[in-house]
């Protein structure tokens, strides 16, 4: 199990707005031109938080104000070589991001509303019926 490869990532819902940030990846990337949450891979002694903290800073400049972090879905791969911890950040206000060289663009949009192509595991995590109605519910309470 140590060979595991772990990530984390995260979708900014705005709680005046109700809107959610997505961004594009870099040509360069794996996964190239498809939309996906900010993120990334989990550094030796990181806690999936700190590691998206990390990340978030490095791919958008800074940490957003977060008013409230929800742990959404854990997502293993068959054959346990790969994890990806998914939260959902409660932001106050929609926010303009500083990207580096992993994203070539982000968009705001609305809930469910979801951008073409976007990666297959944000989409499966987000899109379904029961992330749907998971995710309305924690937009709901803000």
């Amino acid at each position: 199990m140590s060979d595991q490869k772990t990530a984390a990532g995260a979708l900014f819902v705005s709680s005046k707005t109700k809107r959610v940030l997505l961004n594009l990846r870099a040509p360069y990337k794996t996964h190239k031109h498809e939309w996906s949450l900010f993120g990334g891979m989990i550094d030796n002694n990181e806690t999936p938080k700190e590691a998206l903290d990390r990340e978030c800073s490095e791919e958008m400049g800074f940490i957003p104000d977060i008013t409230k972090t929800y742990p959404f879905d854990i997502y293993e791969s068959r054959d346990k070589n790969f994890r990806y911890y998914t939260f959902v950040c409660i932001v106050e206000d929609e926010f303009i991001p500083v990207l580096n060289a992993e994203s070539i663009g982000y968009v705001w949009i609305n809930l469910g509303e979801w951008p073409k192509p976007m990666h297959s595991g944000a989409r499966n995590t987000f899109s379904t019926q029961k992330g749907q109605a998971l995710l309305e519910i924690i937009v709901g309470q803000h």
